[in-house]
């Protein structure tokens, strides 16, 4: 369904009108916004839509980079496809009822992963499928990998059949598809000499597999699986070191790192985090490989930005998890030299989840209003962006029902400290 119509577009004037459902291009069928930005770079087009029940017909010359002009109502016309796995360490299978609904979309969709950085385990892909990601150049993917191994990867996955990846990866090499990929460590299943395999393997497909991304297994109170466990913080230490061992092996083989180990491992086993240097440009971002370090360096420039004061007095308090609390203390310590400012910290425990779900993005609205509705709090308060969705959180709370609650004003702000300094009229 079209959304919408760029006025003096090719779209408009042709007739195209929002409400019109759009059938086919040239005669091919469109599943999604990737088939039409595919078929519609054509100069000449043969457009049929549905008007009110009845087909039209529209025909288009443009040039070869004009664009329609029209927007959809969605992005994968033919539905999401839904993951047909059963993980040991699935969150969606493992969540309690009463939170956001769009939590509860197990997305394995390909398309996704191609639009948004969504990974995906691959392991739905029809030869059909295969054949478009390769024709359409849908690149890079994102993809779960956990595991080489046939067998492992099988028993962390638990589909109903799970075929071998690394021939599918290989395929998808060679028809120069880009992928960075993601390895969950479960303790005990996958780590070891189960986890130098894995990165071995995926290491012999570079240039195509761009990254490797190891991180810990999320666990909450919820988990079904009781063959997990956490990471101890001895065996923890070990993940970091046998990742920088490889780095050094194959920045001399390869000149790039390609395998990083996320923040939370380097956190939980109190090792210095690497330097910005050492991300090659944060590939895996997203999947909360470097985001301590970028902020670490993001403060340091804010700190010399930083006036000798503010004008008018700010008194704010800040709400992040238990992962992040040092780094935000330091920000507020930071943020504090300066006359008339005053920033409070308040680090939220996941009472929800279980304590040893750390990382702010996963906190609820109702575990803030219970910890912070008793303490006597500036009258406003921030919270990273990562938290919500749609000004929601986790559990369907919204932003203004936790300040309703709180009796403060509750603003989003990105997880920056220059975002934050901004907001406070700082910088």
């Amino acid at each position: 369904m079209i959304s919408t119509v760029a006025p003096d577009s090719p779209a408009e004037k042709a007739g195209i009108r929002k409400g019109d459902e759009l059938i086919s291009i040239n005669d091919r069928p469109v599943r999604d916004v990737i088939d039409f930005r595919f078929h519609s770079s054509d100069t000449r087009l043969d457009i049929r839509l549905r008007r009110r029940g009845r087909e039209v017909q529209v025909l288009i010359n443009k040039g070869f980079d004009d664009s329609l002009g029209i927007d959809f109502t969605r992005e994968l016309f033919d539905g999401v496809r839904t993951c047909r796995n059963r993980c040991v360490f699935c969150f969606v299978d493992n969540l309690p009822r009463g939170m956001r609904r769009s939590l509860y979309i197990k997305d394995d969709d390909y398309r996704l992963s191609f639009l948004h950085g969504n990974f995906v385990t691959l392991s739905n892909l029809s030869d059909t499928d295969v054949d478009r990601i390769i024709e359409q150049g849908l690149s890079p993917l994102y993809v779960s990998v956990h595991a080489t191994r046939p067998e492992l990867r099988s028993d962390l996955l638990r589909p109903r059949d799970c075929p071998d990846i690394l021939p599918l990866l290989r395929k998808l090499a060679e028809g120069r598809i880009r992928m960075h990929a993601q390895i969950v460590l479960c303790p005990g299943v996958n780590d070891g000499e189960h986890l130098d395999r894995t990165i071995d393997d995926l290491a012999e497909l570079y240039p195509a597999i761009q990254s490797i991304g190891v991180v810990p297994v999320g666990l909450t109170k919820y988990t079904k699986a009781q063959e997990l466990g956490p990471y101890s913080y001895t065996s923890t230490r070990a993940i970091p070191r046998k990742v920088e061992a490889r780095q050094r092996r194959f920045r001399e083989e390869q000149g790039t790192r390609l395998v990083y180990a996320s923040d939370e491992l380097y956190l939980s086993a109190g090792r210095r985090l690497p330097g910005a240097a050492a991300y090659e440009g944060y590939p895996q971002y997203e999947n909360g490989i470097g985001i301590a370090r970028s902020f670490v360096d993001d403060m340091r420039r804010v700190a010399k930005r930083l006036p000798a004061g503010a004008p008018d007095p700010v008194h704010v308090g800040l709400i992040t998890g238990k992962l992040a609390e040092p780094f935000v203390r330091e920000l507020a310590d930071t943020l504090n030299h300066a006359r008339n400012v005053r920033v409070e910290v308040y680090p939220v425990v996941n009472d929800f989840f279980g304590d040893t779900v750390t990382v702010a993005g996963l906190l609820t609205g109702r575990d803030i209003i219970r910890q912070l509705q008793l303490l006597e709090l500036p009258e406003r308060l921030f919270v990273p962006t990562t938290m919500l969705r749609d000004d929601a959180f986790l559990d369907d709370i919204t932003l203004p029902q936790v300040g309703e609650h709180l009796g403060r004003q509750v603003i989003a702000v990105k997880p920056t400290p220059g975002d934050l300094a901004a907001a406070l009229g700082l910088t």
